[in-house]
């Protein structure tokens, strides 16, 4: 084999391997792609789900009943995750959050249910809630 043959098959060879890399690194993006569609469908589908459950008409809780937050609606420290709490009292007319600005997630939030936890050292704390991010503990 000649030189310039050896030269012309080096040179087939670099562009077979590197169209091979075009075509492997384009399925890459195509399957990164789908991934990311995926991760996105998958958080749109988690994100109506919660909004459904806030979006849902609370029952109407009466004092002495024992609540929880629904799943993935929990924005207070109190009660924990896994925290029972006791309904003190249901307020007709809701207390608003109008102290913070609007970029908080607690700005105009209606606080219409006035709840009993236990804090760390077993004290009873006391405090208001949206009455939409609880359920009765059955």
């Amino acid at each position: 084999m000649s030189t310039l043959e050896l030269e012309d098959l080096k040179e087939d060879l670099k562009r077979q391997i590197m169209a091979s890399l075009r075509e492997e690194s384009i399925i890459g993006k195509e399957a990164t792609s789908n991934r990311e569609l995926t991760v996105v469908n998958d958080a749109a589908s988690e994100l109506r789900k919660l909004v459904n459950n806030f979006l849902q008409p609370p029952p109407e809780f009466k004092p002495g009943e024992v609540v929880r937050w629904k799943p993935g609606l929990k924005n207070k420290k109190y009660p924990k995750e896994d925290q029972i709490a006791m309904v003190i009292q249901q307020l007709e007319k809701p207390v608003i959050e109008s102290e913070r600005d609007s970029g908080s997630p607690y700005f105009n939030e209606p606080l219409d249910l006035v709840l009993g936890v236990l804090d760390d050292d077993g004290d009873l704390m006391v405090f208001h809630y949206d009455k939409r991010r609880f359920e009765l503990a059955t």
